[in-house]
């Protein structure tokens, strides 16, 4: 079960508790100790300027989608190692808890769909900051992603932000590819059957050419005459 998150402006935010404040700080150390200081400031930027419009989370994965420079937005996904639910946890993680939730570099895989090749890039940085940012107020989402949901069922309200329309939606499921339409197999071909022909399994007979001996000096005759026109006089 996945869910999704919408992240809104600080001053929206429901006031932190004190395991969601370190969670919150925890995460934000691991992923500045990954990138690269300047990826990590125009991360921050990102996260100021509310590029991240959207966080789905389920067991293991975290996705976003963040706003760049170009027209449609970059998507990023973050998998990190899950682990077995701590002894003692409740439904929210105290802080004697969160030291163990929180991944350390070596858990942690991103992507994005952006030409950086940094590991990670401002895009994840930015979404894993935003992350951060949501477990302030919302420490459960950490167990949800490390060690799947808290009890078991779905969980359609886990999110935060200051407003009654903003909440945690159930994932619709993608759009189908365009390229596997029936009308883009047909505009290939793909349904058209291959043409049958017969091809020869043994080489063609040449026809033979039967040539007596008259026949062989007049052709030879035949050759010196035309070598004789084109020689020189005198030669």
């Amino acid at each position: 079960m996945s869910i999704v998150i919408t992240p809104g402006p600080s001053h929206l935010r429901v006031e932190p508790t004190p395991a969601g404040r370190l969670a919150g700080s925890l995460l934000s150390v691991t992923v500045a100790g990954l990138a690269d200081p300047q990826r990590f400031r125009r991360g921050k930027t990102y996260l100021a300027d509310n590029a991240i419009s959207r966080l789905e989370l389920s067991e293991g994965v975290l996705l976003a989608t963040v706003a760049g420079h170009r027209a449609d937005p970059y998507h990023v996904t973050i998998t990190v190692e899950t682990i077995s639910r701590p002894e003692g946890l409740a439904q929210i993680p105290e802080r004697s808890h969160v030291a163990r939730l929180i991944p350390r570099g070596d858990d942690l895989l991103f992507s994005c769909t952006c030409p950086d090749w940094d590991d990670p890039c401002k895009h994840a940085v930015a979404a894993m900051l935003a992350f951060a940012a949501e477990l302030s107020s919302r420490p459960e989402l950490l167990v949800i992603w490390r060690c799947g949901d808290i009890d078991g069922r779905p969980r359609p309200k886990v999110g935060s932000r200051g407003k009654p329309d903003r909440h945690l939606r159930l994932v619709q499921p993608p759009p189908p590819s365009p390229f596997e339409t029936d009308e883009w197999r047909e505009f290939i071909g793909a349904e058209l059957a291959s043409p049958q022909c017969d091809v020869p399994t043994q080489p063609l007979a040449l026809p033979t050419m039967q040539l007596d001996r008259t026949d062989v000096a007049e052709v030879i005759r035949s050759a010196w005459q035309t070598l004789a026109l084109f020689r020189p006089e005198g030669g």
